[in-house]
């Protein structure tokens, strides 16, 4: 059997060395690959978040997955390149509520160490996603998916981003604190349990996926698909049959 260096560089067609510097490539071919998904949640089947268990289901079955699942993949394959990198636990900032998300620190990133700088690098925020690693500096990255920073708070700090297309203006993504750093596999399954059976989970309602493209991302729900291109969505509303149909021919998944 193939190695799991080598499941990841297949999955995401990555043919290039794996570096720091070619870390923007890398995310960028993981987003168009391997999409943000949350079928096994809604069909109550649970996840393995072990090493072993994600690369049979992102890398073997060619699934997906929310947080907690691509950026630990994510994590495992930089950890196996040497990279000095550990898992963060985060909040989400509730955008319609205004306020910080009820289910508390549940969303998984990464933190980057890497010639004394530090950086958060996700891959697994969904719609949201930086493309590159963000320095804990403070400075504004660019990329395809909009601007992106790190801003210091009084207990850590702030993923803030503008979307290419959709915000004029910055909101918060996340906070987070370098001593929220995950350290235990039952501190996954904790947050994977919640996410799972909280009322307030907005993950556990209805089937949600979404993937980058080369110019955008695609969105499919029960109800509708959104495809962005150049930052223009454009909706339509679909039945049944076009929702299984697509996520076949766009999301190359099977329906539950």
């Amino acid at each position: 059997m193939q190695s799991f260096k080598a499941l990841f560089k297949q999955r995401i067609n990555m043919n290039v060395e794996v570096t720091f510097e070619t870390l923007p490539i890398l995310l960028q071919q993981f987003a168009q690959a391997i999409p943000f998904e949350n079928l096994r949640i809604i069909d109550k089947n649970k996840s393995l978040l072990s090493k072993e268990g994600l690369q049979e289901k992102i890398l073997i079955r060619n699934e997906g997955g929310v947080c907690y699942e691509l950026n630990t993949l994510l994590y495992y394959f930089l950890e196996e390149y040497g990279l000095d990198v550990s898992l963060v636990s985060a909040c989400i900032y509730d955008q319609q509520a205004n306020n910080w998300s009820v289910t508390g620190n549940t969303h998984v990133t990464i933190l980057l160490k890497h010639h004394g700088e530090e950086f958060i690098v996700d891959a697994g925020f969904g719609a949201n996603i930086p493309l590159t690693p963000l320095p804990l500096s403070g400075e504004v990255m660019t990329t395809a998916n909009g601007q992106f920073r790190i801003k210091p708070t009084e207990k850590g700090y702030m993923l803030e981003l503008k979307l290419a297309g959709r915000d004029d203006d910055w909101r918060i993504g996340y906070g987070f604190s370098e001593n929220n750093r995950i350290t235990d596999m039952t501190e996954l399954e904790q947050m994977q349990q919640i996410i799972e059976t909280h009322s307030a989970s907005p993950f556990n309602k209805s089937p949600l996926l979404t993937k980058r493209t080369a110019d955008g991302h695609v969105t499919l729900t029960a109800a509708s698909f959104t495809v962005s291109s150049t930052g223009v969505p454009i909706k339509r509303t679909i039945d049944e049959k076009e929702y299984a149909e697509l996520l076949q021919s766009t999301f190359r998944m099977q329906r539950p």
